[in-house]
């Protein structure tokens, strides 16, 4: 087996709900060490949901997807015990990730400035809602807020209704990825200079990195981009979404002239094309309105499949518009590209989730361990470890600790072999 690229790194998880996790998944996908510190007793807070969000009955469907390949301890960060655990991780940790807002951070004394005094090579990466500066710093990071705030739901669904948001966690997905980006920017600089840095970013900036076009557009032009309808505000139709005969709906990419032409005689309407109100995209964008009546009178005639058939055969772009049940079973497409993992949970059994959509032919990602069971180890250090290490910054001697297996995270843990020297890599206890 072939170890990941950040194979020897030890990442150190305090984060929460979604954004964070998914980074932290990402660095563990990779081949990082990841130790996840939950709350004592329920645990990270999407742990549990609604009963449709359940697997089992034990845990949500949102947990599992975003914590594989991690350990989780339970640490009561409000007090100083729990606070010293995090400390002697970090003394032997690479990365630190938090999305805890600014003043709780600087109230458990675990902001940037206080951790590199403990460990100077740290990488910590932190995620707020909306930045530490501005006007906005202190609202609530949530999805919806977010995309309220950063124009997603001013683009996405028509003019005449209410605004609509994006069907997932799209800024906290983003901005996972983000994180993940800037830790690895930061761990590559340090080879160089053996200094760690801090990484930030917030939901809002991850999500309004996708909005390039809509920015630049407004900055230049100042005219506010409109809702995209079923299309696109920048493309006339066909572009878009359409519903067929049989209720089932088909996305169209055809916006430019030569394949309008082909797309007119495959619908069975020639004279679209001479038409001088479409005959060019520019008074197809005059009069899409008028175009668009037309367009969807025709597709009305054929079911989806007979559509994709004859569509393709003119070298239209046409696929069908899925749900998730079509998406993950109706063809191998998933499977074929190693999309789809199954990882066996000792409570809930075997568990299929999103596998690793980046492949590298000699260090690839890798779905080794199954998300973490319930939280309940407690680990607690001695008072006069706590004294020792509040004086010393260092580990300040032999500590003692509730258990021992879970104590093992603290051992000082061997460098990782040097590039190319045949590393060994751990077992796969996720497989066992």
């Amino acid at each position: 087996m072939s170890c990941g690229p950040l194979h020897g790194i030890q990442v150190l998880d305090i984060t929460h709900m979604y954004a964070g996790p998914y980074c932290g998944q990402w660095l563990g996908d990779m081949g990082a060490e990841v130790i996840k510190v939950e709350s004592i007793g329920r645990g990270d807070r999407i742990r549990y949901g609604p009963p449709s969000t359940m697997k089992n009955g034990q845990m949500s469907y949102n947990f599992l997807a975003v914590n594989r390949n991690k350990r989780s301890i339970a640490a009561d960060l409000d007090t100083e015990e729990g606070r010293l655990i995090v400390y002697r991780l970090v003394e032997r940790s690479d990365v630190f990730l938090h999305n805890l807002r600014a003043a709780t951070v600087n109230k458990l004394a675990l902001a940037y400035e206080d951790l590199k005094q403990i460990n100077s090579g740290l990488v910590y990466a932190s995620i707020s809602g909306f930045g530490d500066e501005g006007p906005y710093k202190d609202l609530p990071g949530q999805g919806l807020q977010v995309q309220a705030m950063a124009g997603l739901m001013s683009i996405t669904g028509y003019p005449y209704r209410v605004s609509v948001p994006a069907g997932e966690a799209v800024a906290d997905a983003v901005t996972g990825l983000l994180t993940a980006f800037g830790v690895l920017a930061a761990l590559y600089a340090r080879n160089e200079t053996g200094a760690g840095q801090e990484v930030k970013t917030s939901l809002f900036a991850g999500l309004i990195s996708l909005f390039l076009q809509q920015i630049a557009g407004y900055m230049d032009s100042r005219q506010v981009p409109r809702k995209a309808e079923t299309g696109s505000p920048y493309s006339v139709p066909p572009f878009g979404a359409w519903r067929t005969r049989d209720g089932k709906e088909i996305a169209i990419s055809t916006w430019r002239d030569e394949p309008w032409i082909e797309f007119c005689h495959a619908i069975d309407r020639p004279a679209l094309a001479e038409d001088p109100r479409f005959d060019s995209t520019g008074q197809r964008w005059e009069h899409q309105e008028e175009l668009r009546a037309i367009i969807r009178e025709a597709l009305s005639q054929k079911t989806r499949d007979e559509w994709i058939r004859l569509l393709r055969g003119q070298g239209q772009w046409v696929v069908p518009v899925r749900n998730f049940q079509e998406v993950c079973t109706a063809d191998t497409q998933l499977s074929d590209n190693g999309l789809l993992v199954e990882l066996q949970h000792p409570e809930m059994g075997p568990t299929t989730v999103f596998g690793m959509p980046i492949k590298l032919s000699e260090t690839p990602f890798t779905a080794r361990q199954h998300p973490p069971s319930t939280v309940s180890t407690r680990w607690k250090c001695s008072r006069s470890s706590a004294t020792a290490k509040r004086r010393s910054g260092s580990s300040g001697g032999q500590k003692r600790w509730r258990d021992e297996p879970a104590s093992a995270a603290l051992r000082p843990r061997p460098r990782p072999p040097a590039p190319g020297s045949g590393r060994r890599c751990p077992p796969e206890p996720g497989r066992e």
